[in-house]
């Protein structure tokens, strides 16, 4: 039987916690490859002050720090990750992290050159004042980057699977309270924070059946816990996955799912 203990890690068991943190782990490093260059262009190397919104487990708080010659203040509304943070950025003398709301962050209008999130406003209870606030600690001229937002509208997957495709194309995000098409609202929700907005697809390369396969693997205890979770019995949940294996190992199989960005500059006149 769980403790009250063991059920306080981010909402999840102990186990639960330290395989999502393994996850995280693994999602930032697929990502570095979107997410680096949108870094690069928004001036992240010169920028003396930025905010890192909803910084979990701190694996893109590191990317950050690596790149940029200035301070970065890393928020998390979440104790455990914080202290998982601490750890993962343990060498970096340029992060400081907090303990805070994204909805209401703890820091003074017009503070940071660049504030960014990532993952975050899919999960947000109010992304549009996530954004909102987003925009007003950051300095007039400044920008806020949203680096990935997912939208599980747009998922392509062949060959299909009727009964496991929908849950893999947003309806397990949404039974967890998350937003699987907040990537196409993502303008919506700059432009109405008052930002001159660009939007994006960070990701148009197309992995490999290897490269799916590799993912695959690494996270397939994610992967089954969903569709267990979606009420699939263990015989359905083997005969999809030998399925779906067989089709990476033939070379056939192809996902993808759009992934999307925003720049956003906060506007000089709103000062004046």
């Amino acid at each position: 039987m769980s403790s009250k203990k063991e059920k306080s890690f981010h909402k999840r068991s102990k186990e639960d916690f330290e395989d999502f943190i393994k996850k995280l782990e693994l999602q930032a490093l697929e990502t570095a490859e979107e997410r680096i260059p949108l870094y690069l262009k928004v001036g992240l190397k010169d920028a003396e002050l930025i905010l890192d919104v909803g910084c979990g487990s701190g694996m893109v708080t590191r990317d950050i720090a690596h790149l940029t010659k200035g301070k970065v203040i890393a928020i998390d509304g979440s104790k455990e990750m914080i202290k998982v943070a601490r750890k993962v950025l343990s060498i970096y003398n340029n992060v400081e992290l907090r303990v805070g709301d994204a909805e209401n962050l703890p820091f003074d209008d017009n503070m940071f050159d660049i504030v960014t999130c990532n993952l975050v406003l899919m999960w947000a209870r109010n992304p549009q004042k996530v954004v909102n606030e987003m925009a007003r600690v950051t300095k007039p001229d400044g920008i806020v980057l949203a680096t990935l937002e997912p939208d599980y509208g747009g998922k392509l997957h062949y060959p299909e699977h009727p009964k496991v495709d929908s849950i893999f194309a947003g309806e397990a995000i949404r039974q967890r309270g998350g937003d699987p098409h907040i990537g196409r609202k993502l303008r919506s929700l700059f432009v109405k924070a008052g930002l001159e907005t660009q939007v994006g697809i960070g990701n148009n390369r197309i992995w490999t059946c290897e490269e799916d396969k590799a993912y695959y693997l690494h996270a397939r205890d994610f992967y089954i816990k969903a569709l267990k979770d979606a009420g699939l019995s263990q015989e359905e949940i083997d005969k999809w996955e030998y399925e779906y294996l067989r089709s990476l190992d033939e070379g056939v199989q192809l996902n993808f799912f759009p992934q999307f960005y925003a720049i956003g500059r906060k506007k000089k006149k709103e000062l004046e």
